[in-house]
């Protein structure tokens, strides 16, 4: 319905969300976070994180995730979906749309994107030329390091390690670790020999 009538849509933003900062009004915060946030049993929100979000959009917990204080997350522009027994840790930042799985823990000061801001018209600021939305995917049982970034679009498969300071600009393999700007693979379990390996170089 509301797609249908813009209008409306703004209006009703107008009275969610702050007109110029991503951050919800402090009745909306109140009011209706505790009847559109899901969470698993077991679950904890630290009160001190800050949670800039949009009932339109979905924002998920599972089973004993803990979401510490001063983690920021934003699902203004996609869902973020957490699985069961998650550890998010202290200044952690998820945009949204982000998808993760089960058993992941992410290091301080972590952060996981899922869209980017356009800049193709040089005659705009890129300031107001929007974003692009592409949903990053972390898969289960991943460990990322602290001040690690995962960039929009990246699918992090099981069993990964991201060394801390990382920054991911592609997908990683299911049972890798990568560390490094751009990350690379530096290891990689091999299920015949029952070892982490360095990958062979490439002919």
């Amino acid at each position: 319905m509301l797609d249908n009538n813009p209008k409306l849509k703004k209006f009703i933003h107008y009275l969610l969300v702050h007109p110029y900062t991503s951050r919800p009004r402090l009745w909306t915060r109140w009011f209706v976070y505790p009847f559109t946030i899901k969470r698993g049993k077991g679950s904890i929100i630290r009160r001190k994180a800050r949670l800039d979000l949009i009932p339109s959009k979905k924002f998920q917990i599972g089973y004993r995730t803990v979401i510490e204080d001063y983690v920021i997350i934003n699902n203004g522009m996609g869902d973020v979906i957490i699985g069961d027994r998650c550890g998010i840790t202290s200044r952690v930042k998820l945009v949204g749309p982000v998808t993760i799985g089960n058993l992941v823990t992410m290091g301080s000061s972590s952060q996981i994107t899922g869209l980017t801001h356009n800049f193709e018209n040089p005659d705009i600021p890129i300031k107001d030329q929007g974003v692009t939305a592409n949903r990053t995917v972390v898969e289960d049982d991943v460990w990322i390091g602290g001040n690690s970034v995962i960039i929009q679009g990246i699918r992090i498969g099981t069993h990964c390690i991201i060394a801390s300071g990382s920054v991911v600009t592609r997908d990683v393999p299911p049972y890798s670790v990568v560390a490094g700007n751009p990350a690379r693979i530096i290891k990689q379990y091999n299920f015949e020999t029952k070892q982490w390996e360095k990958p062979k170089p490439k002919v």
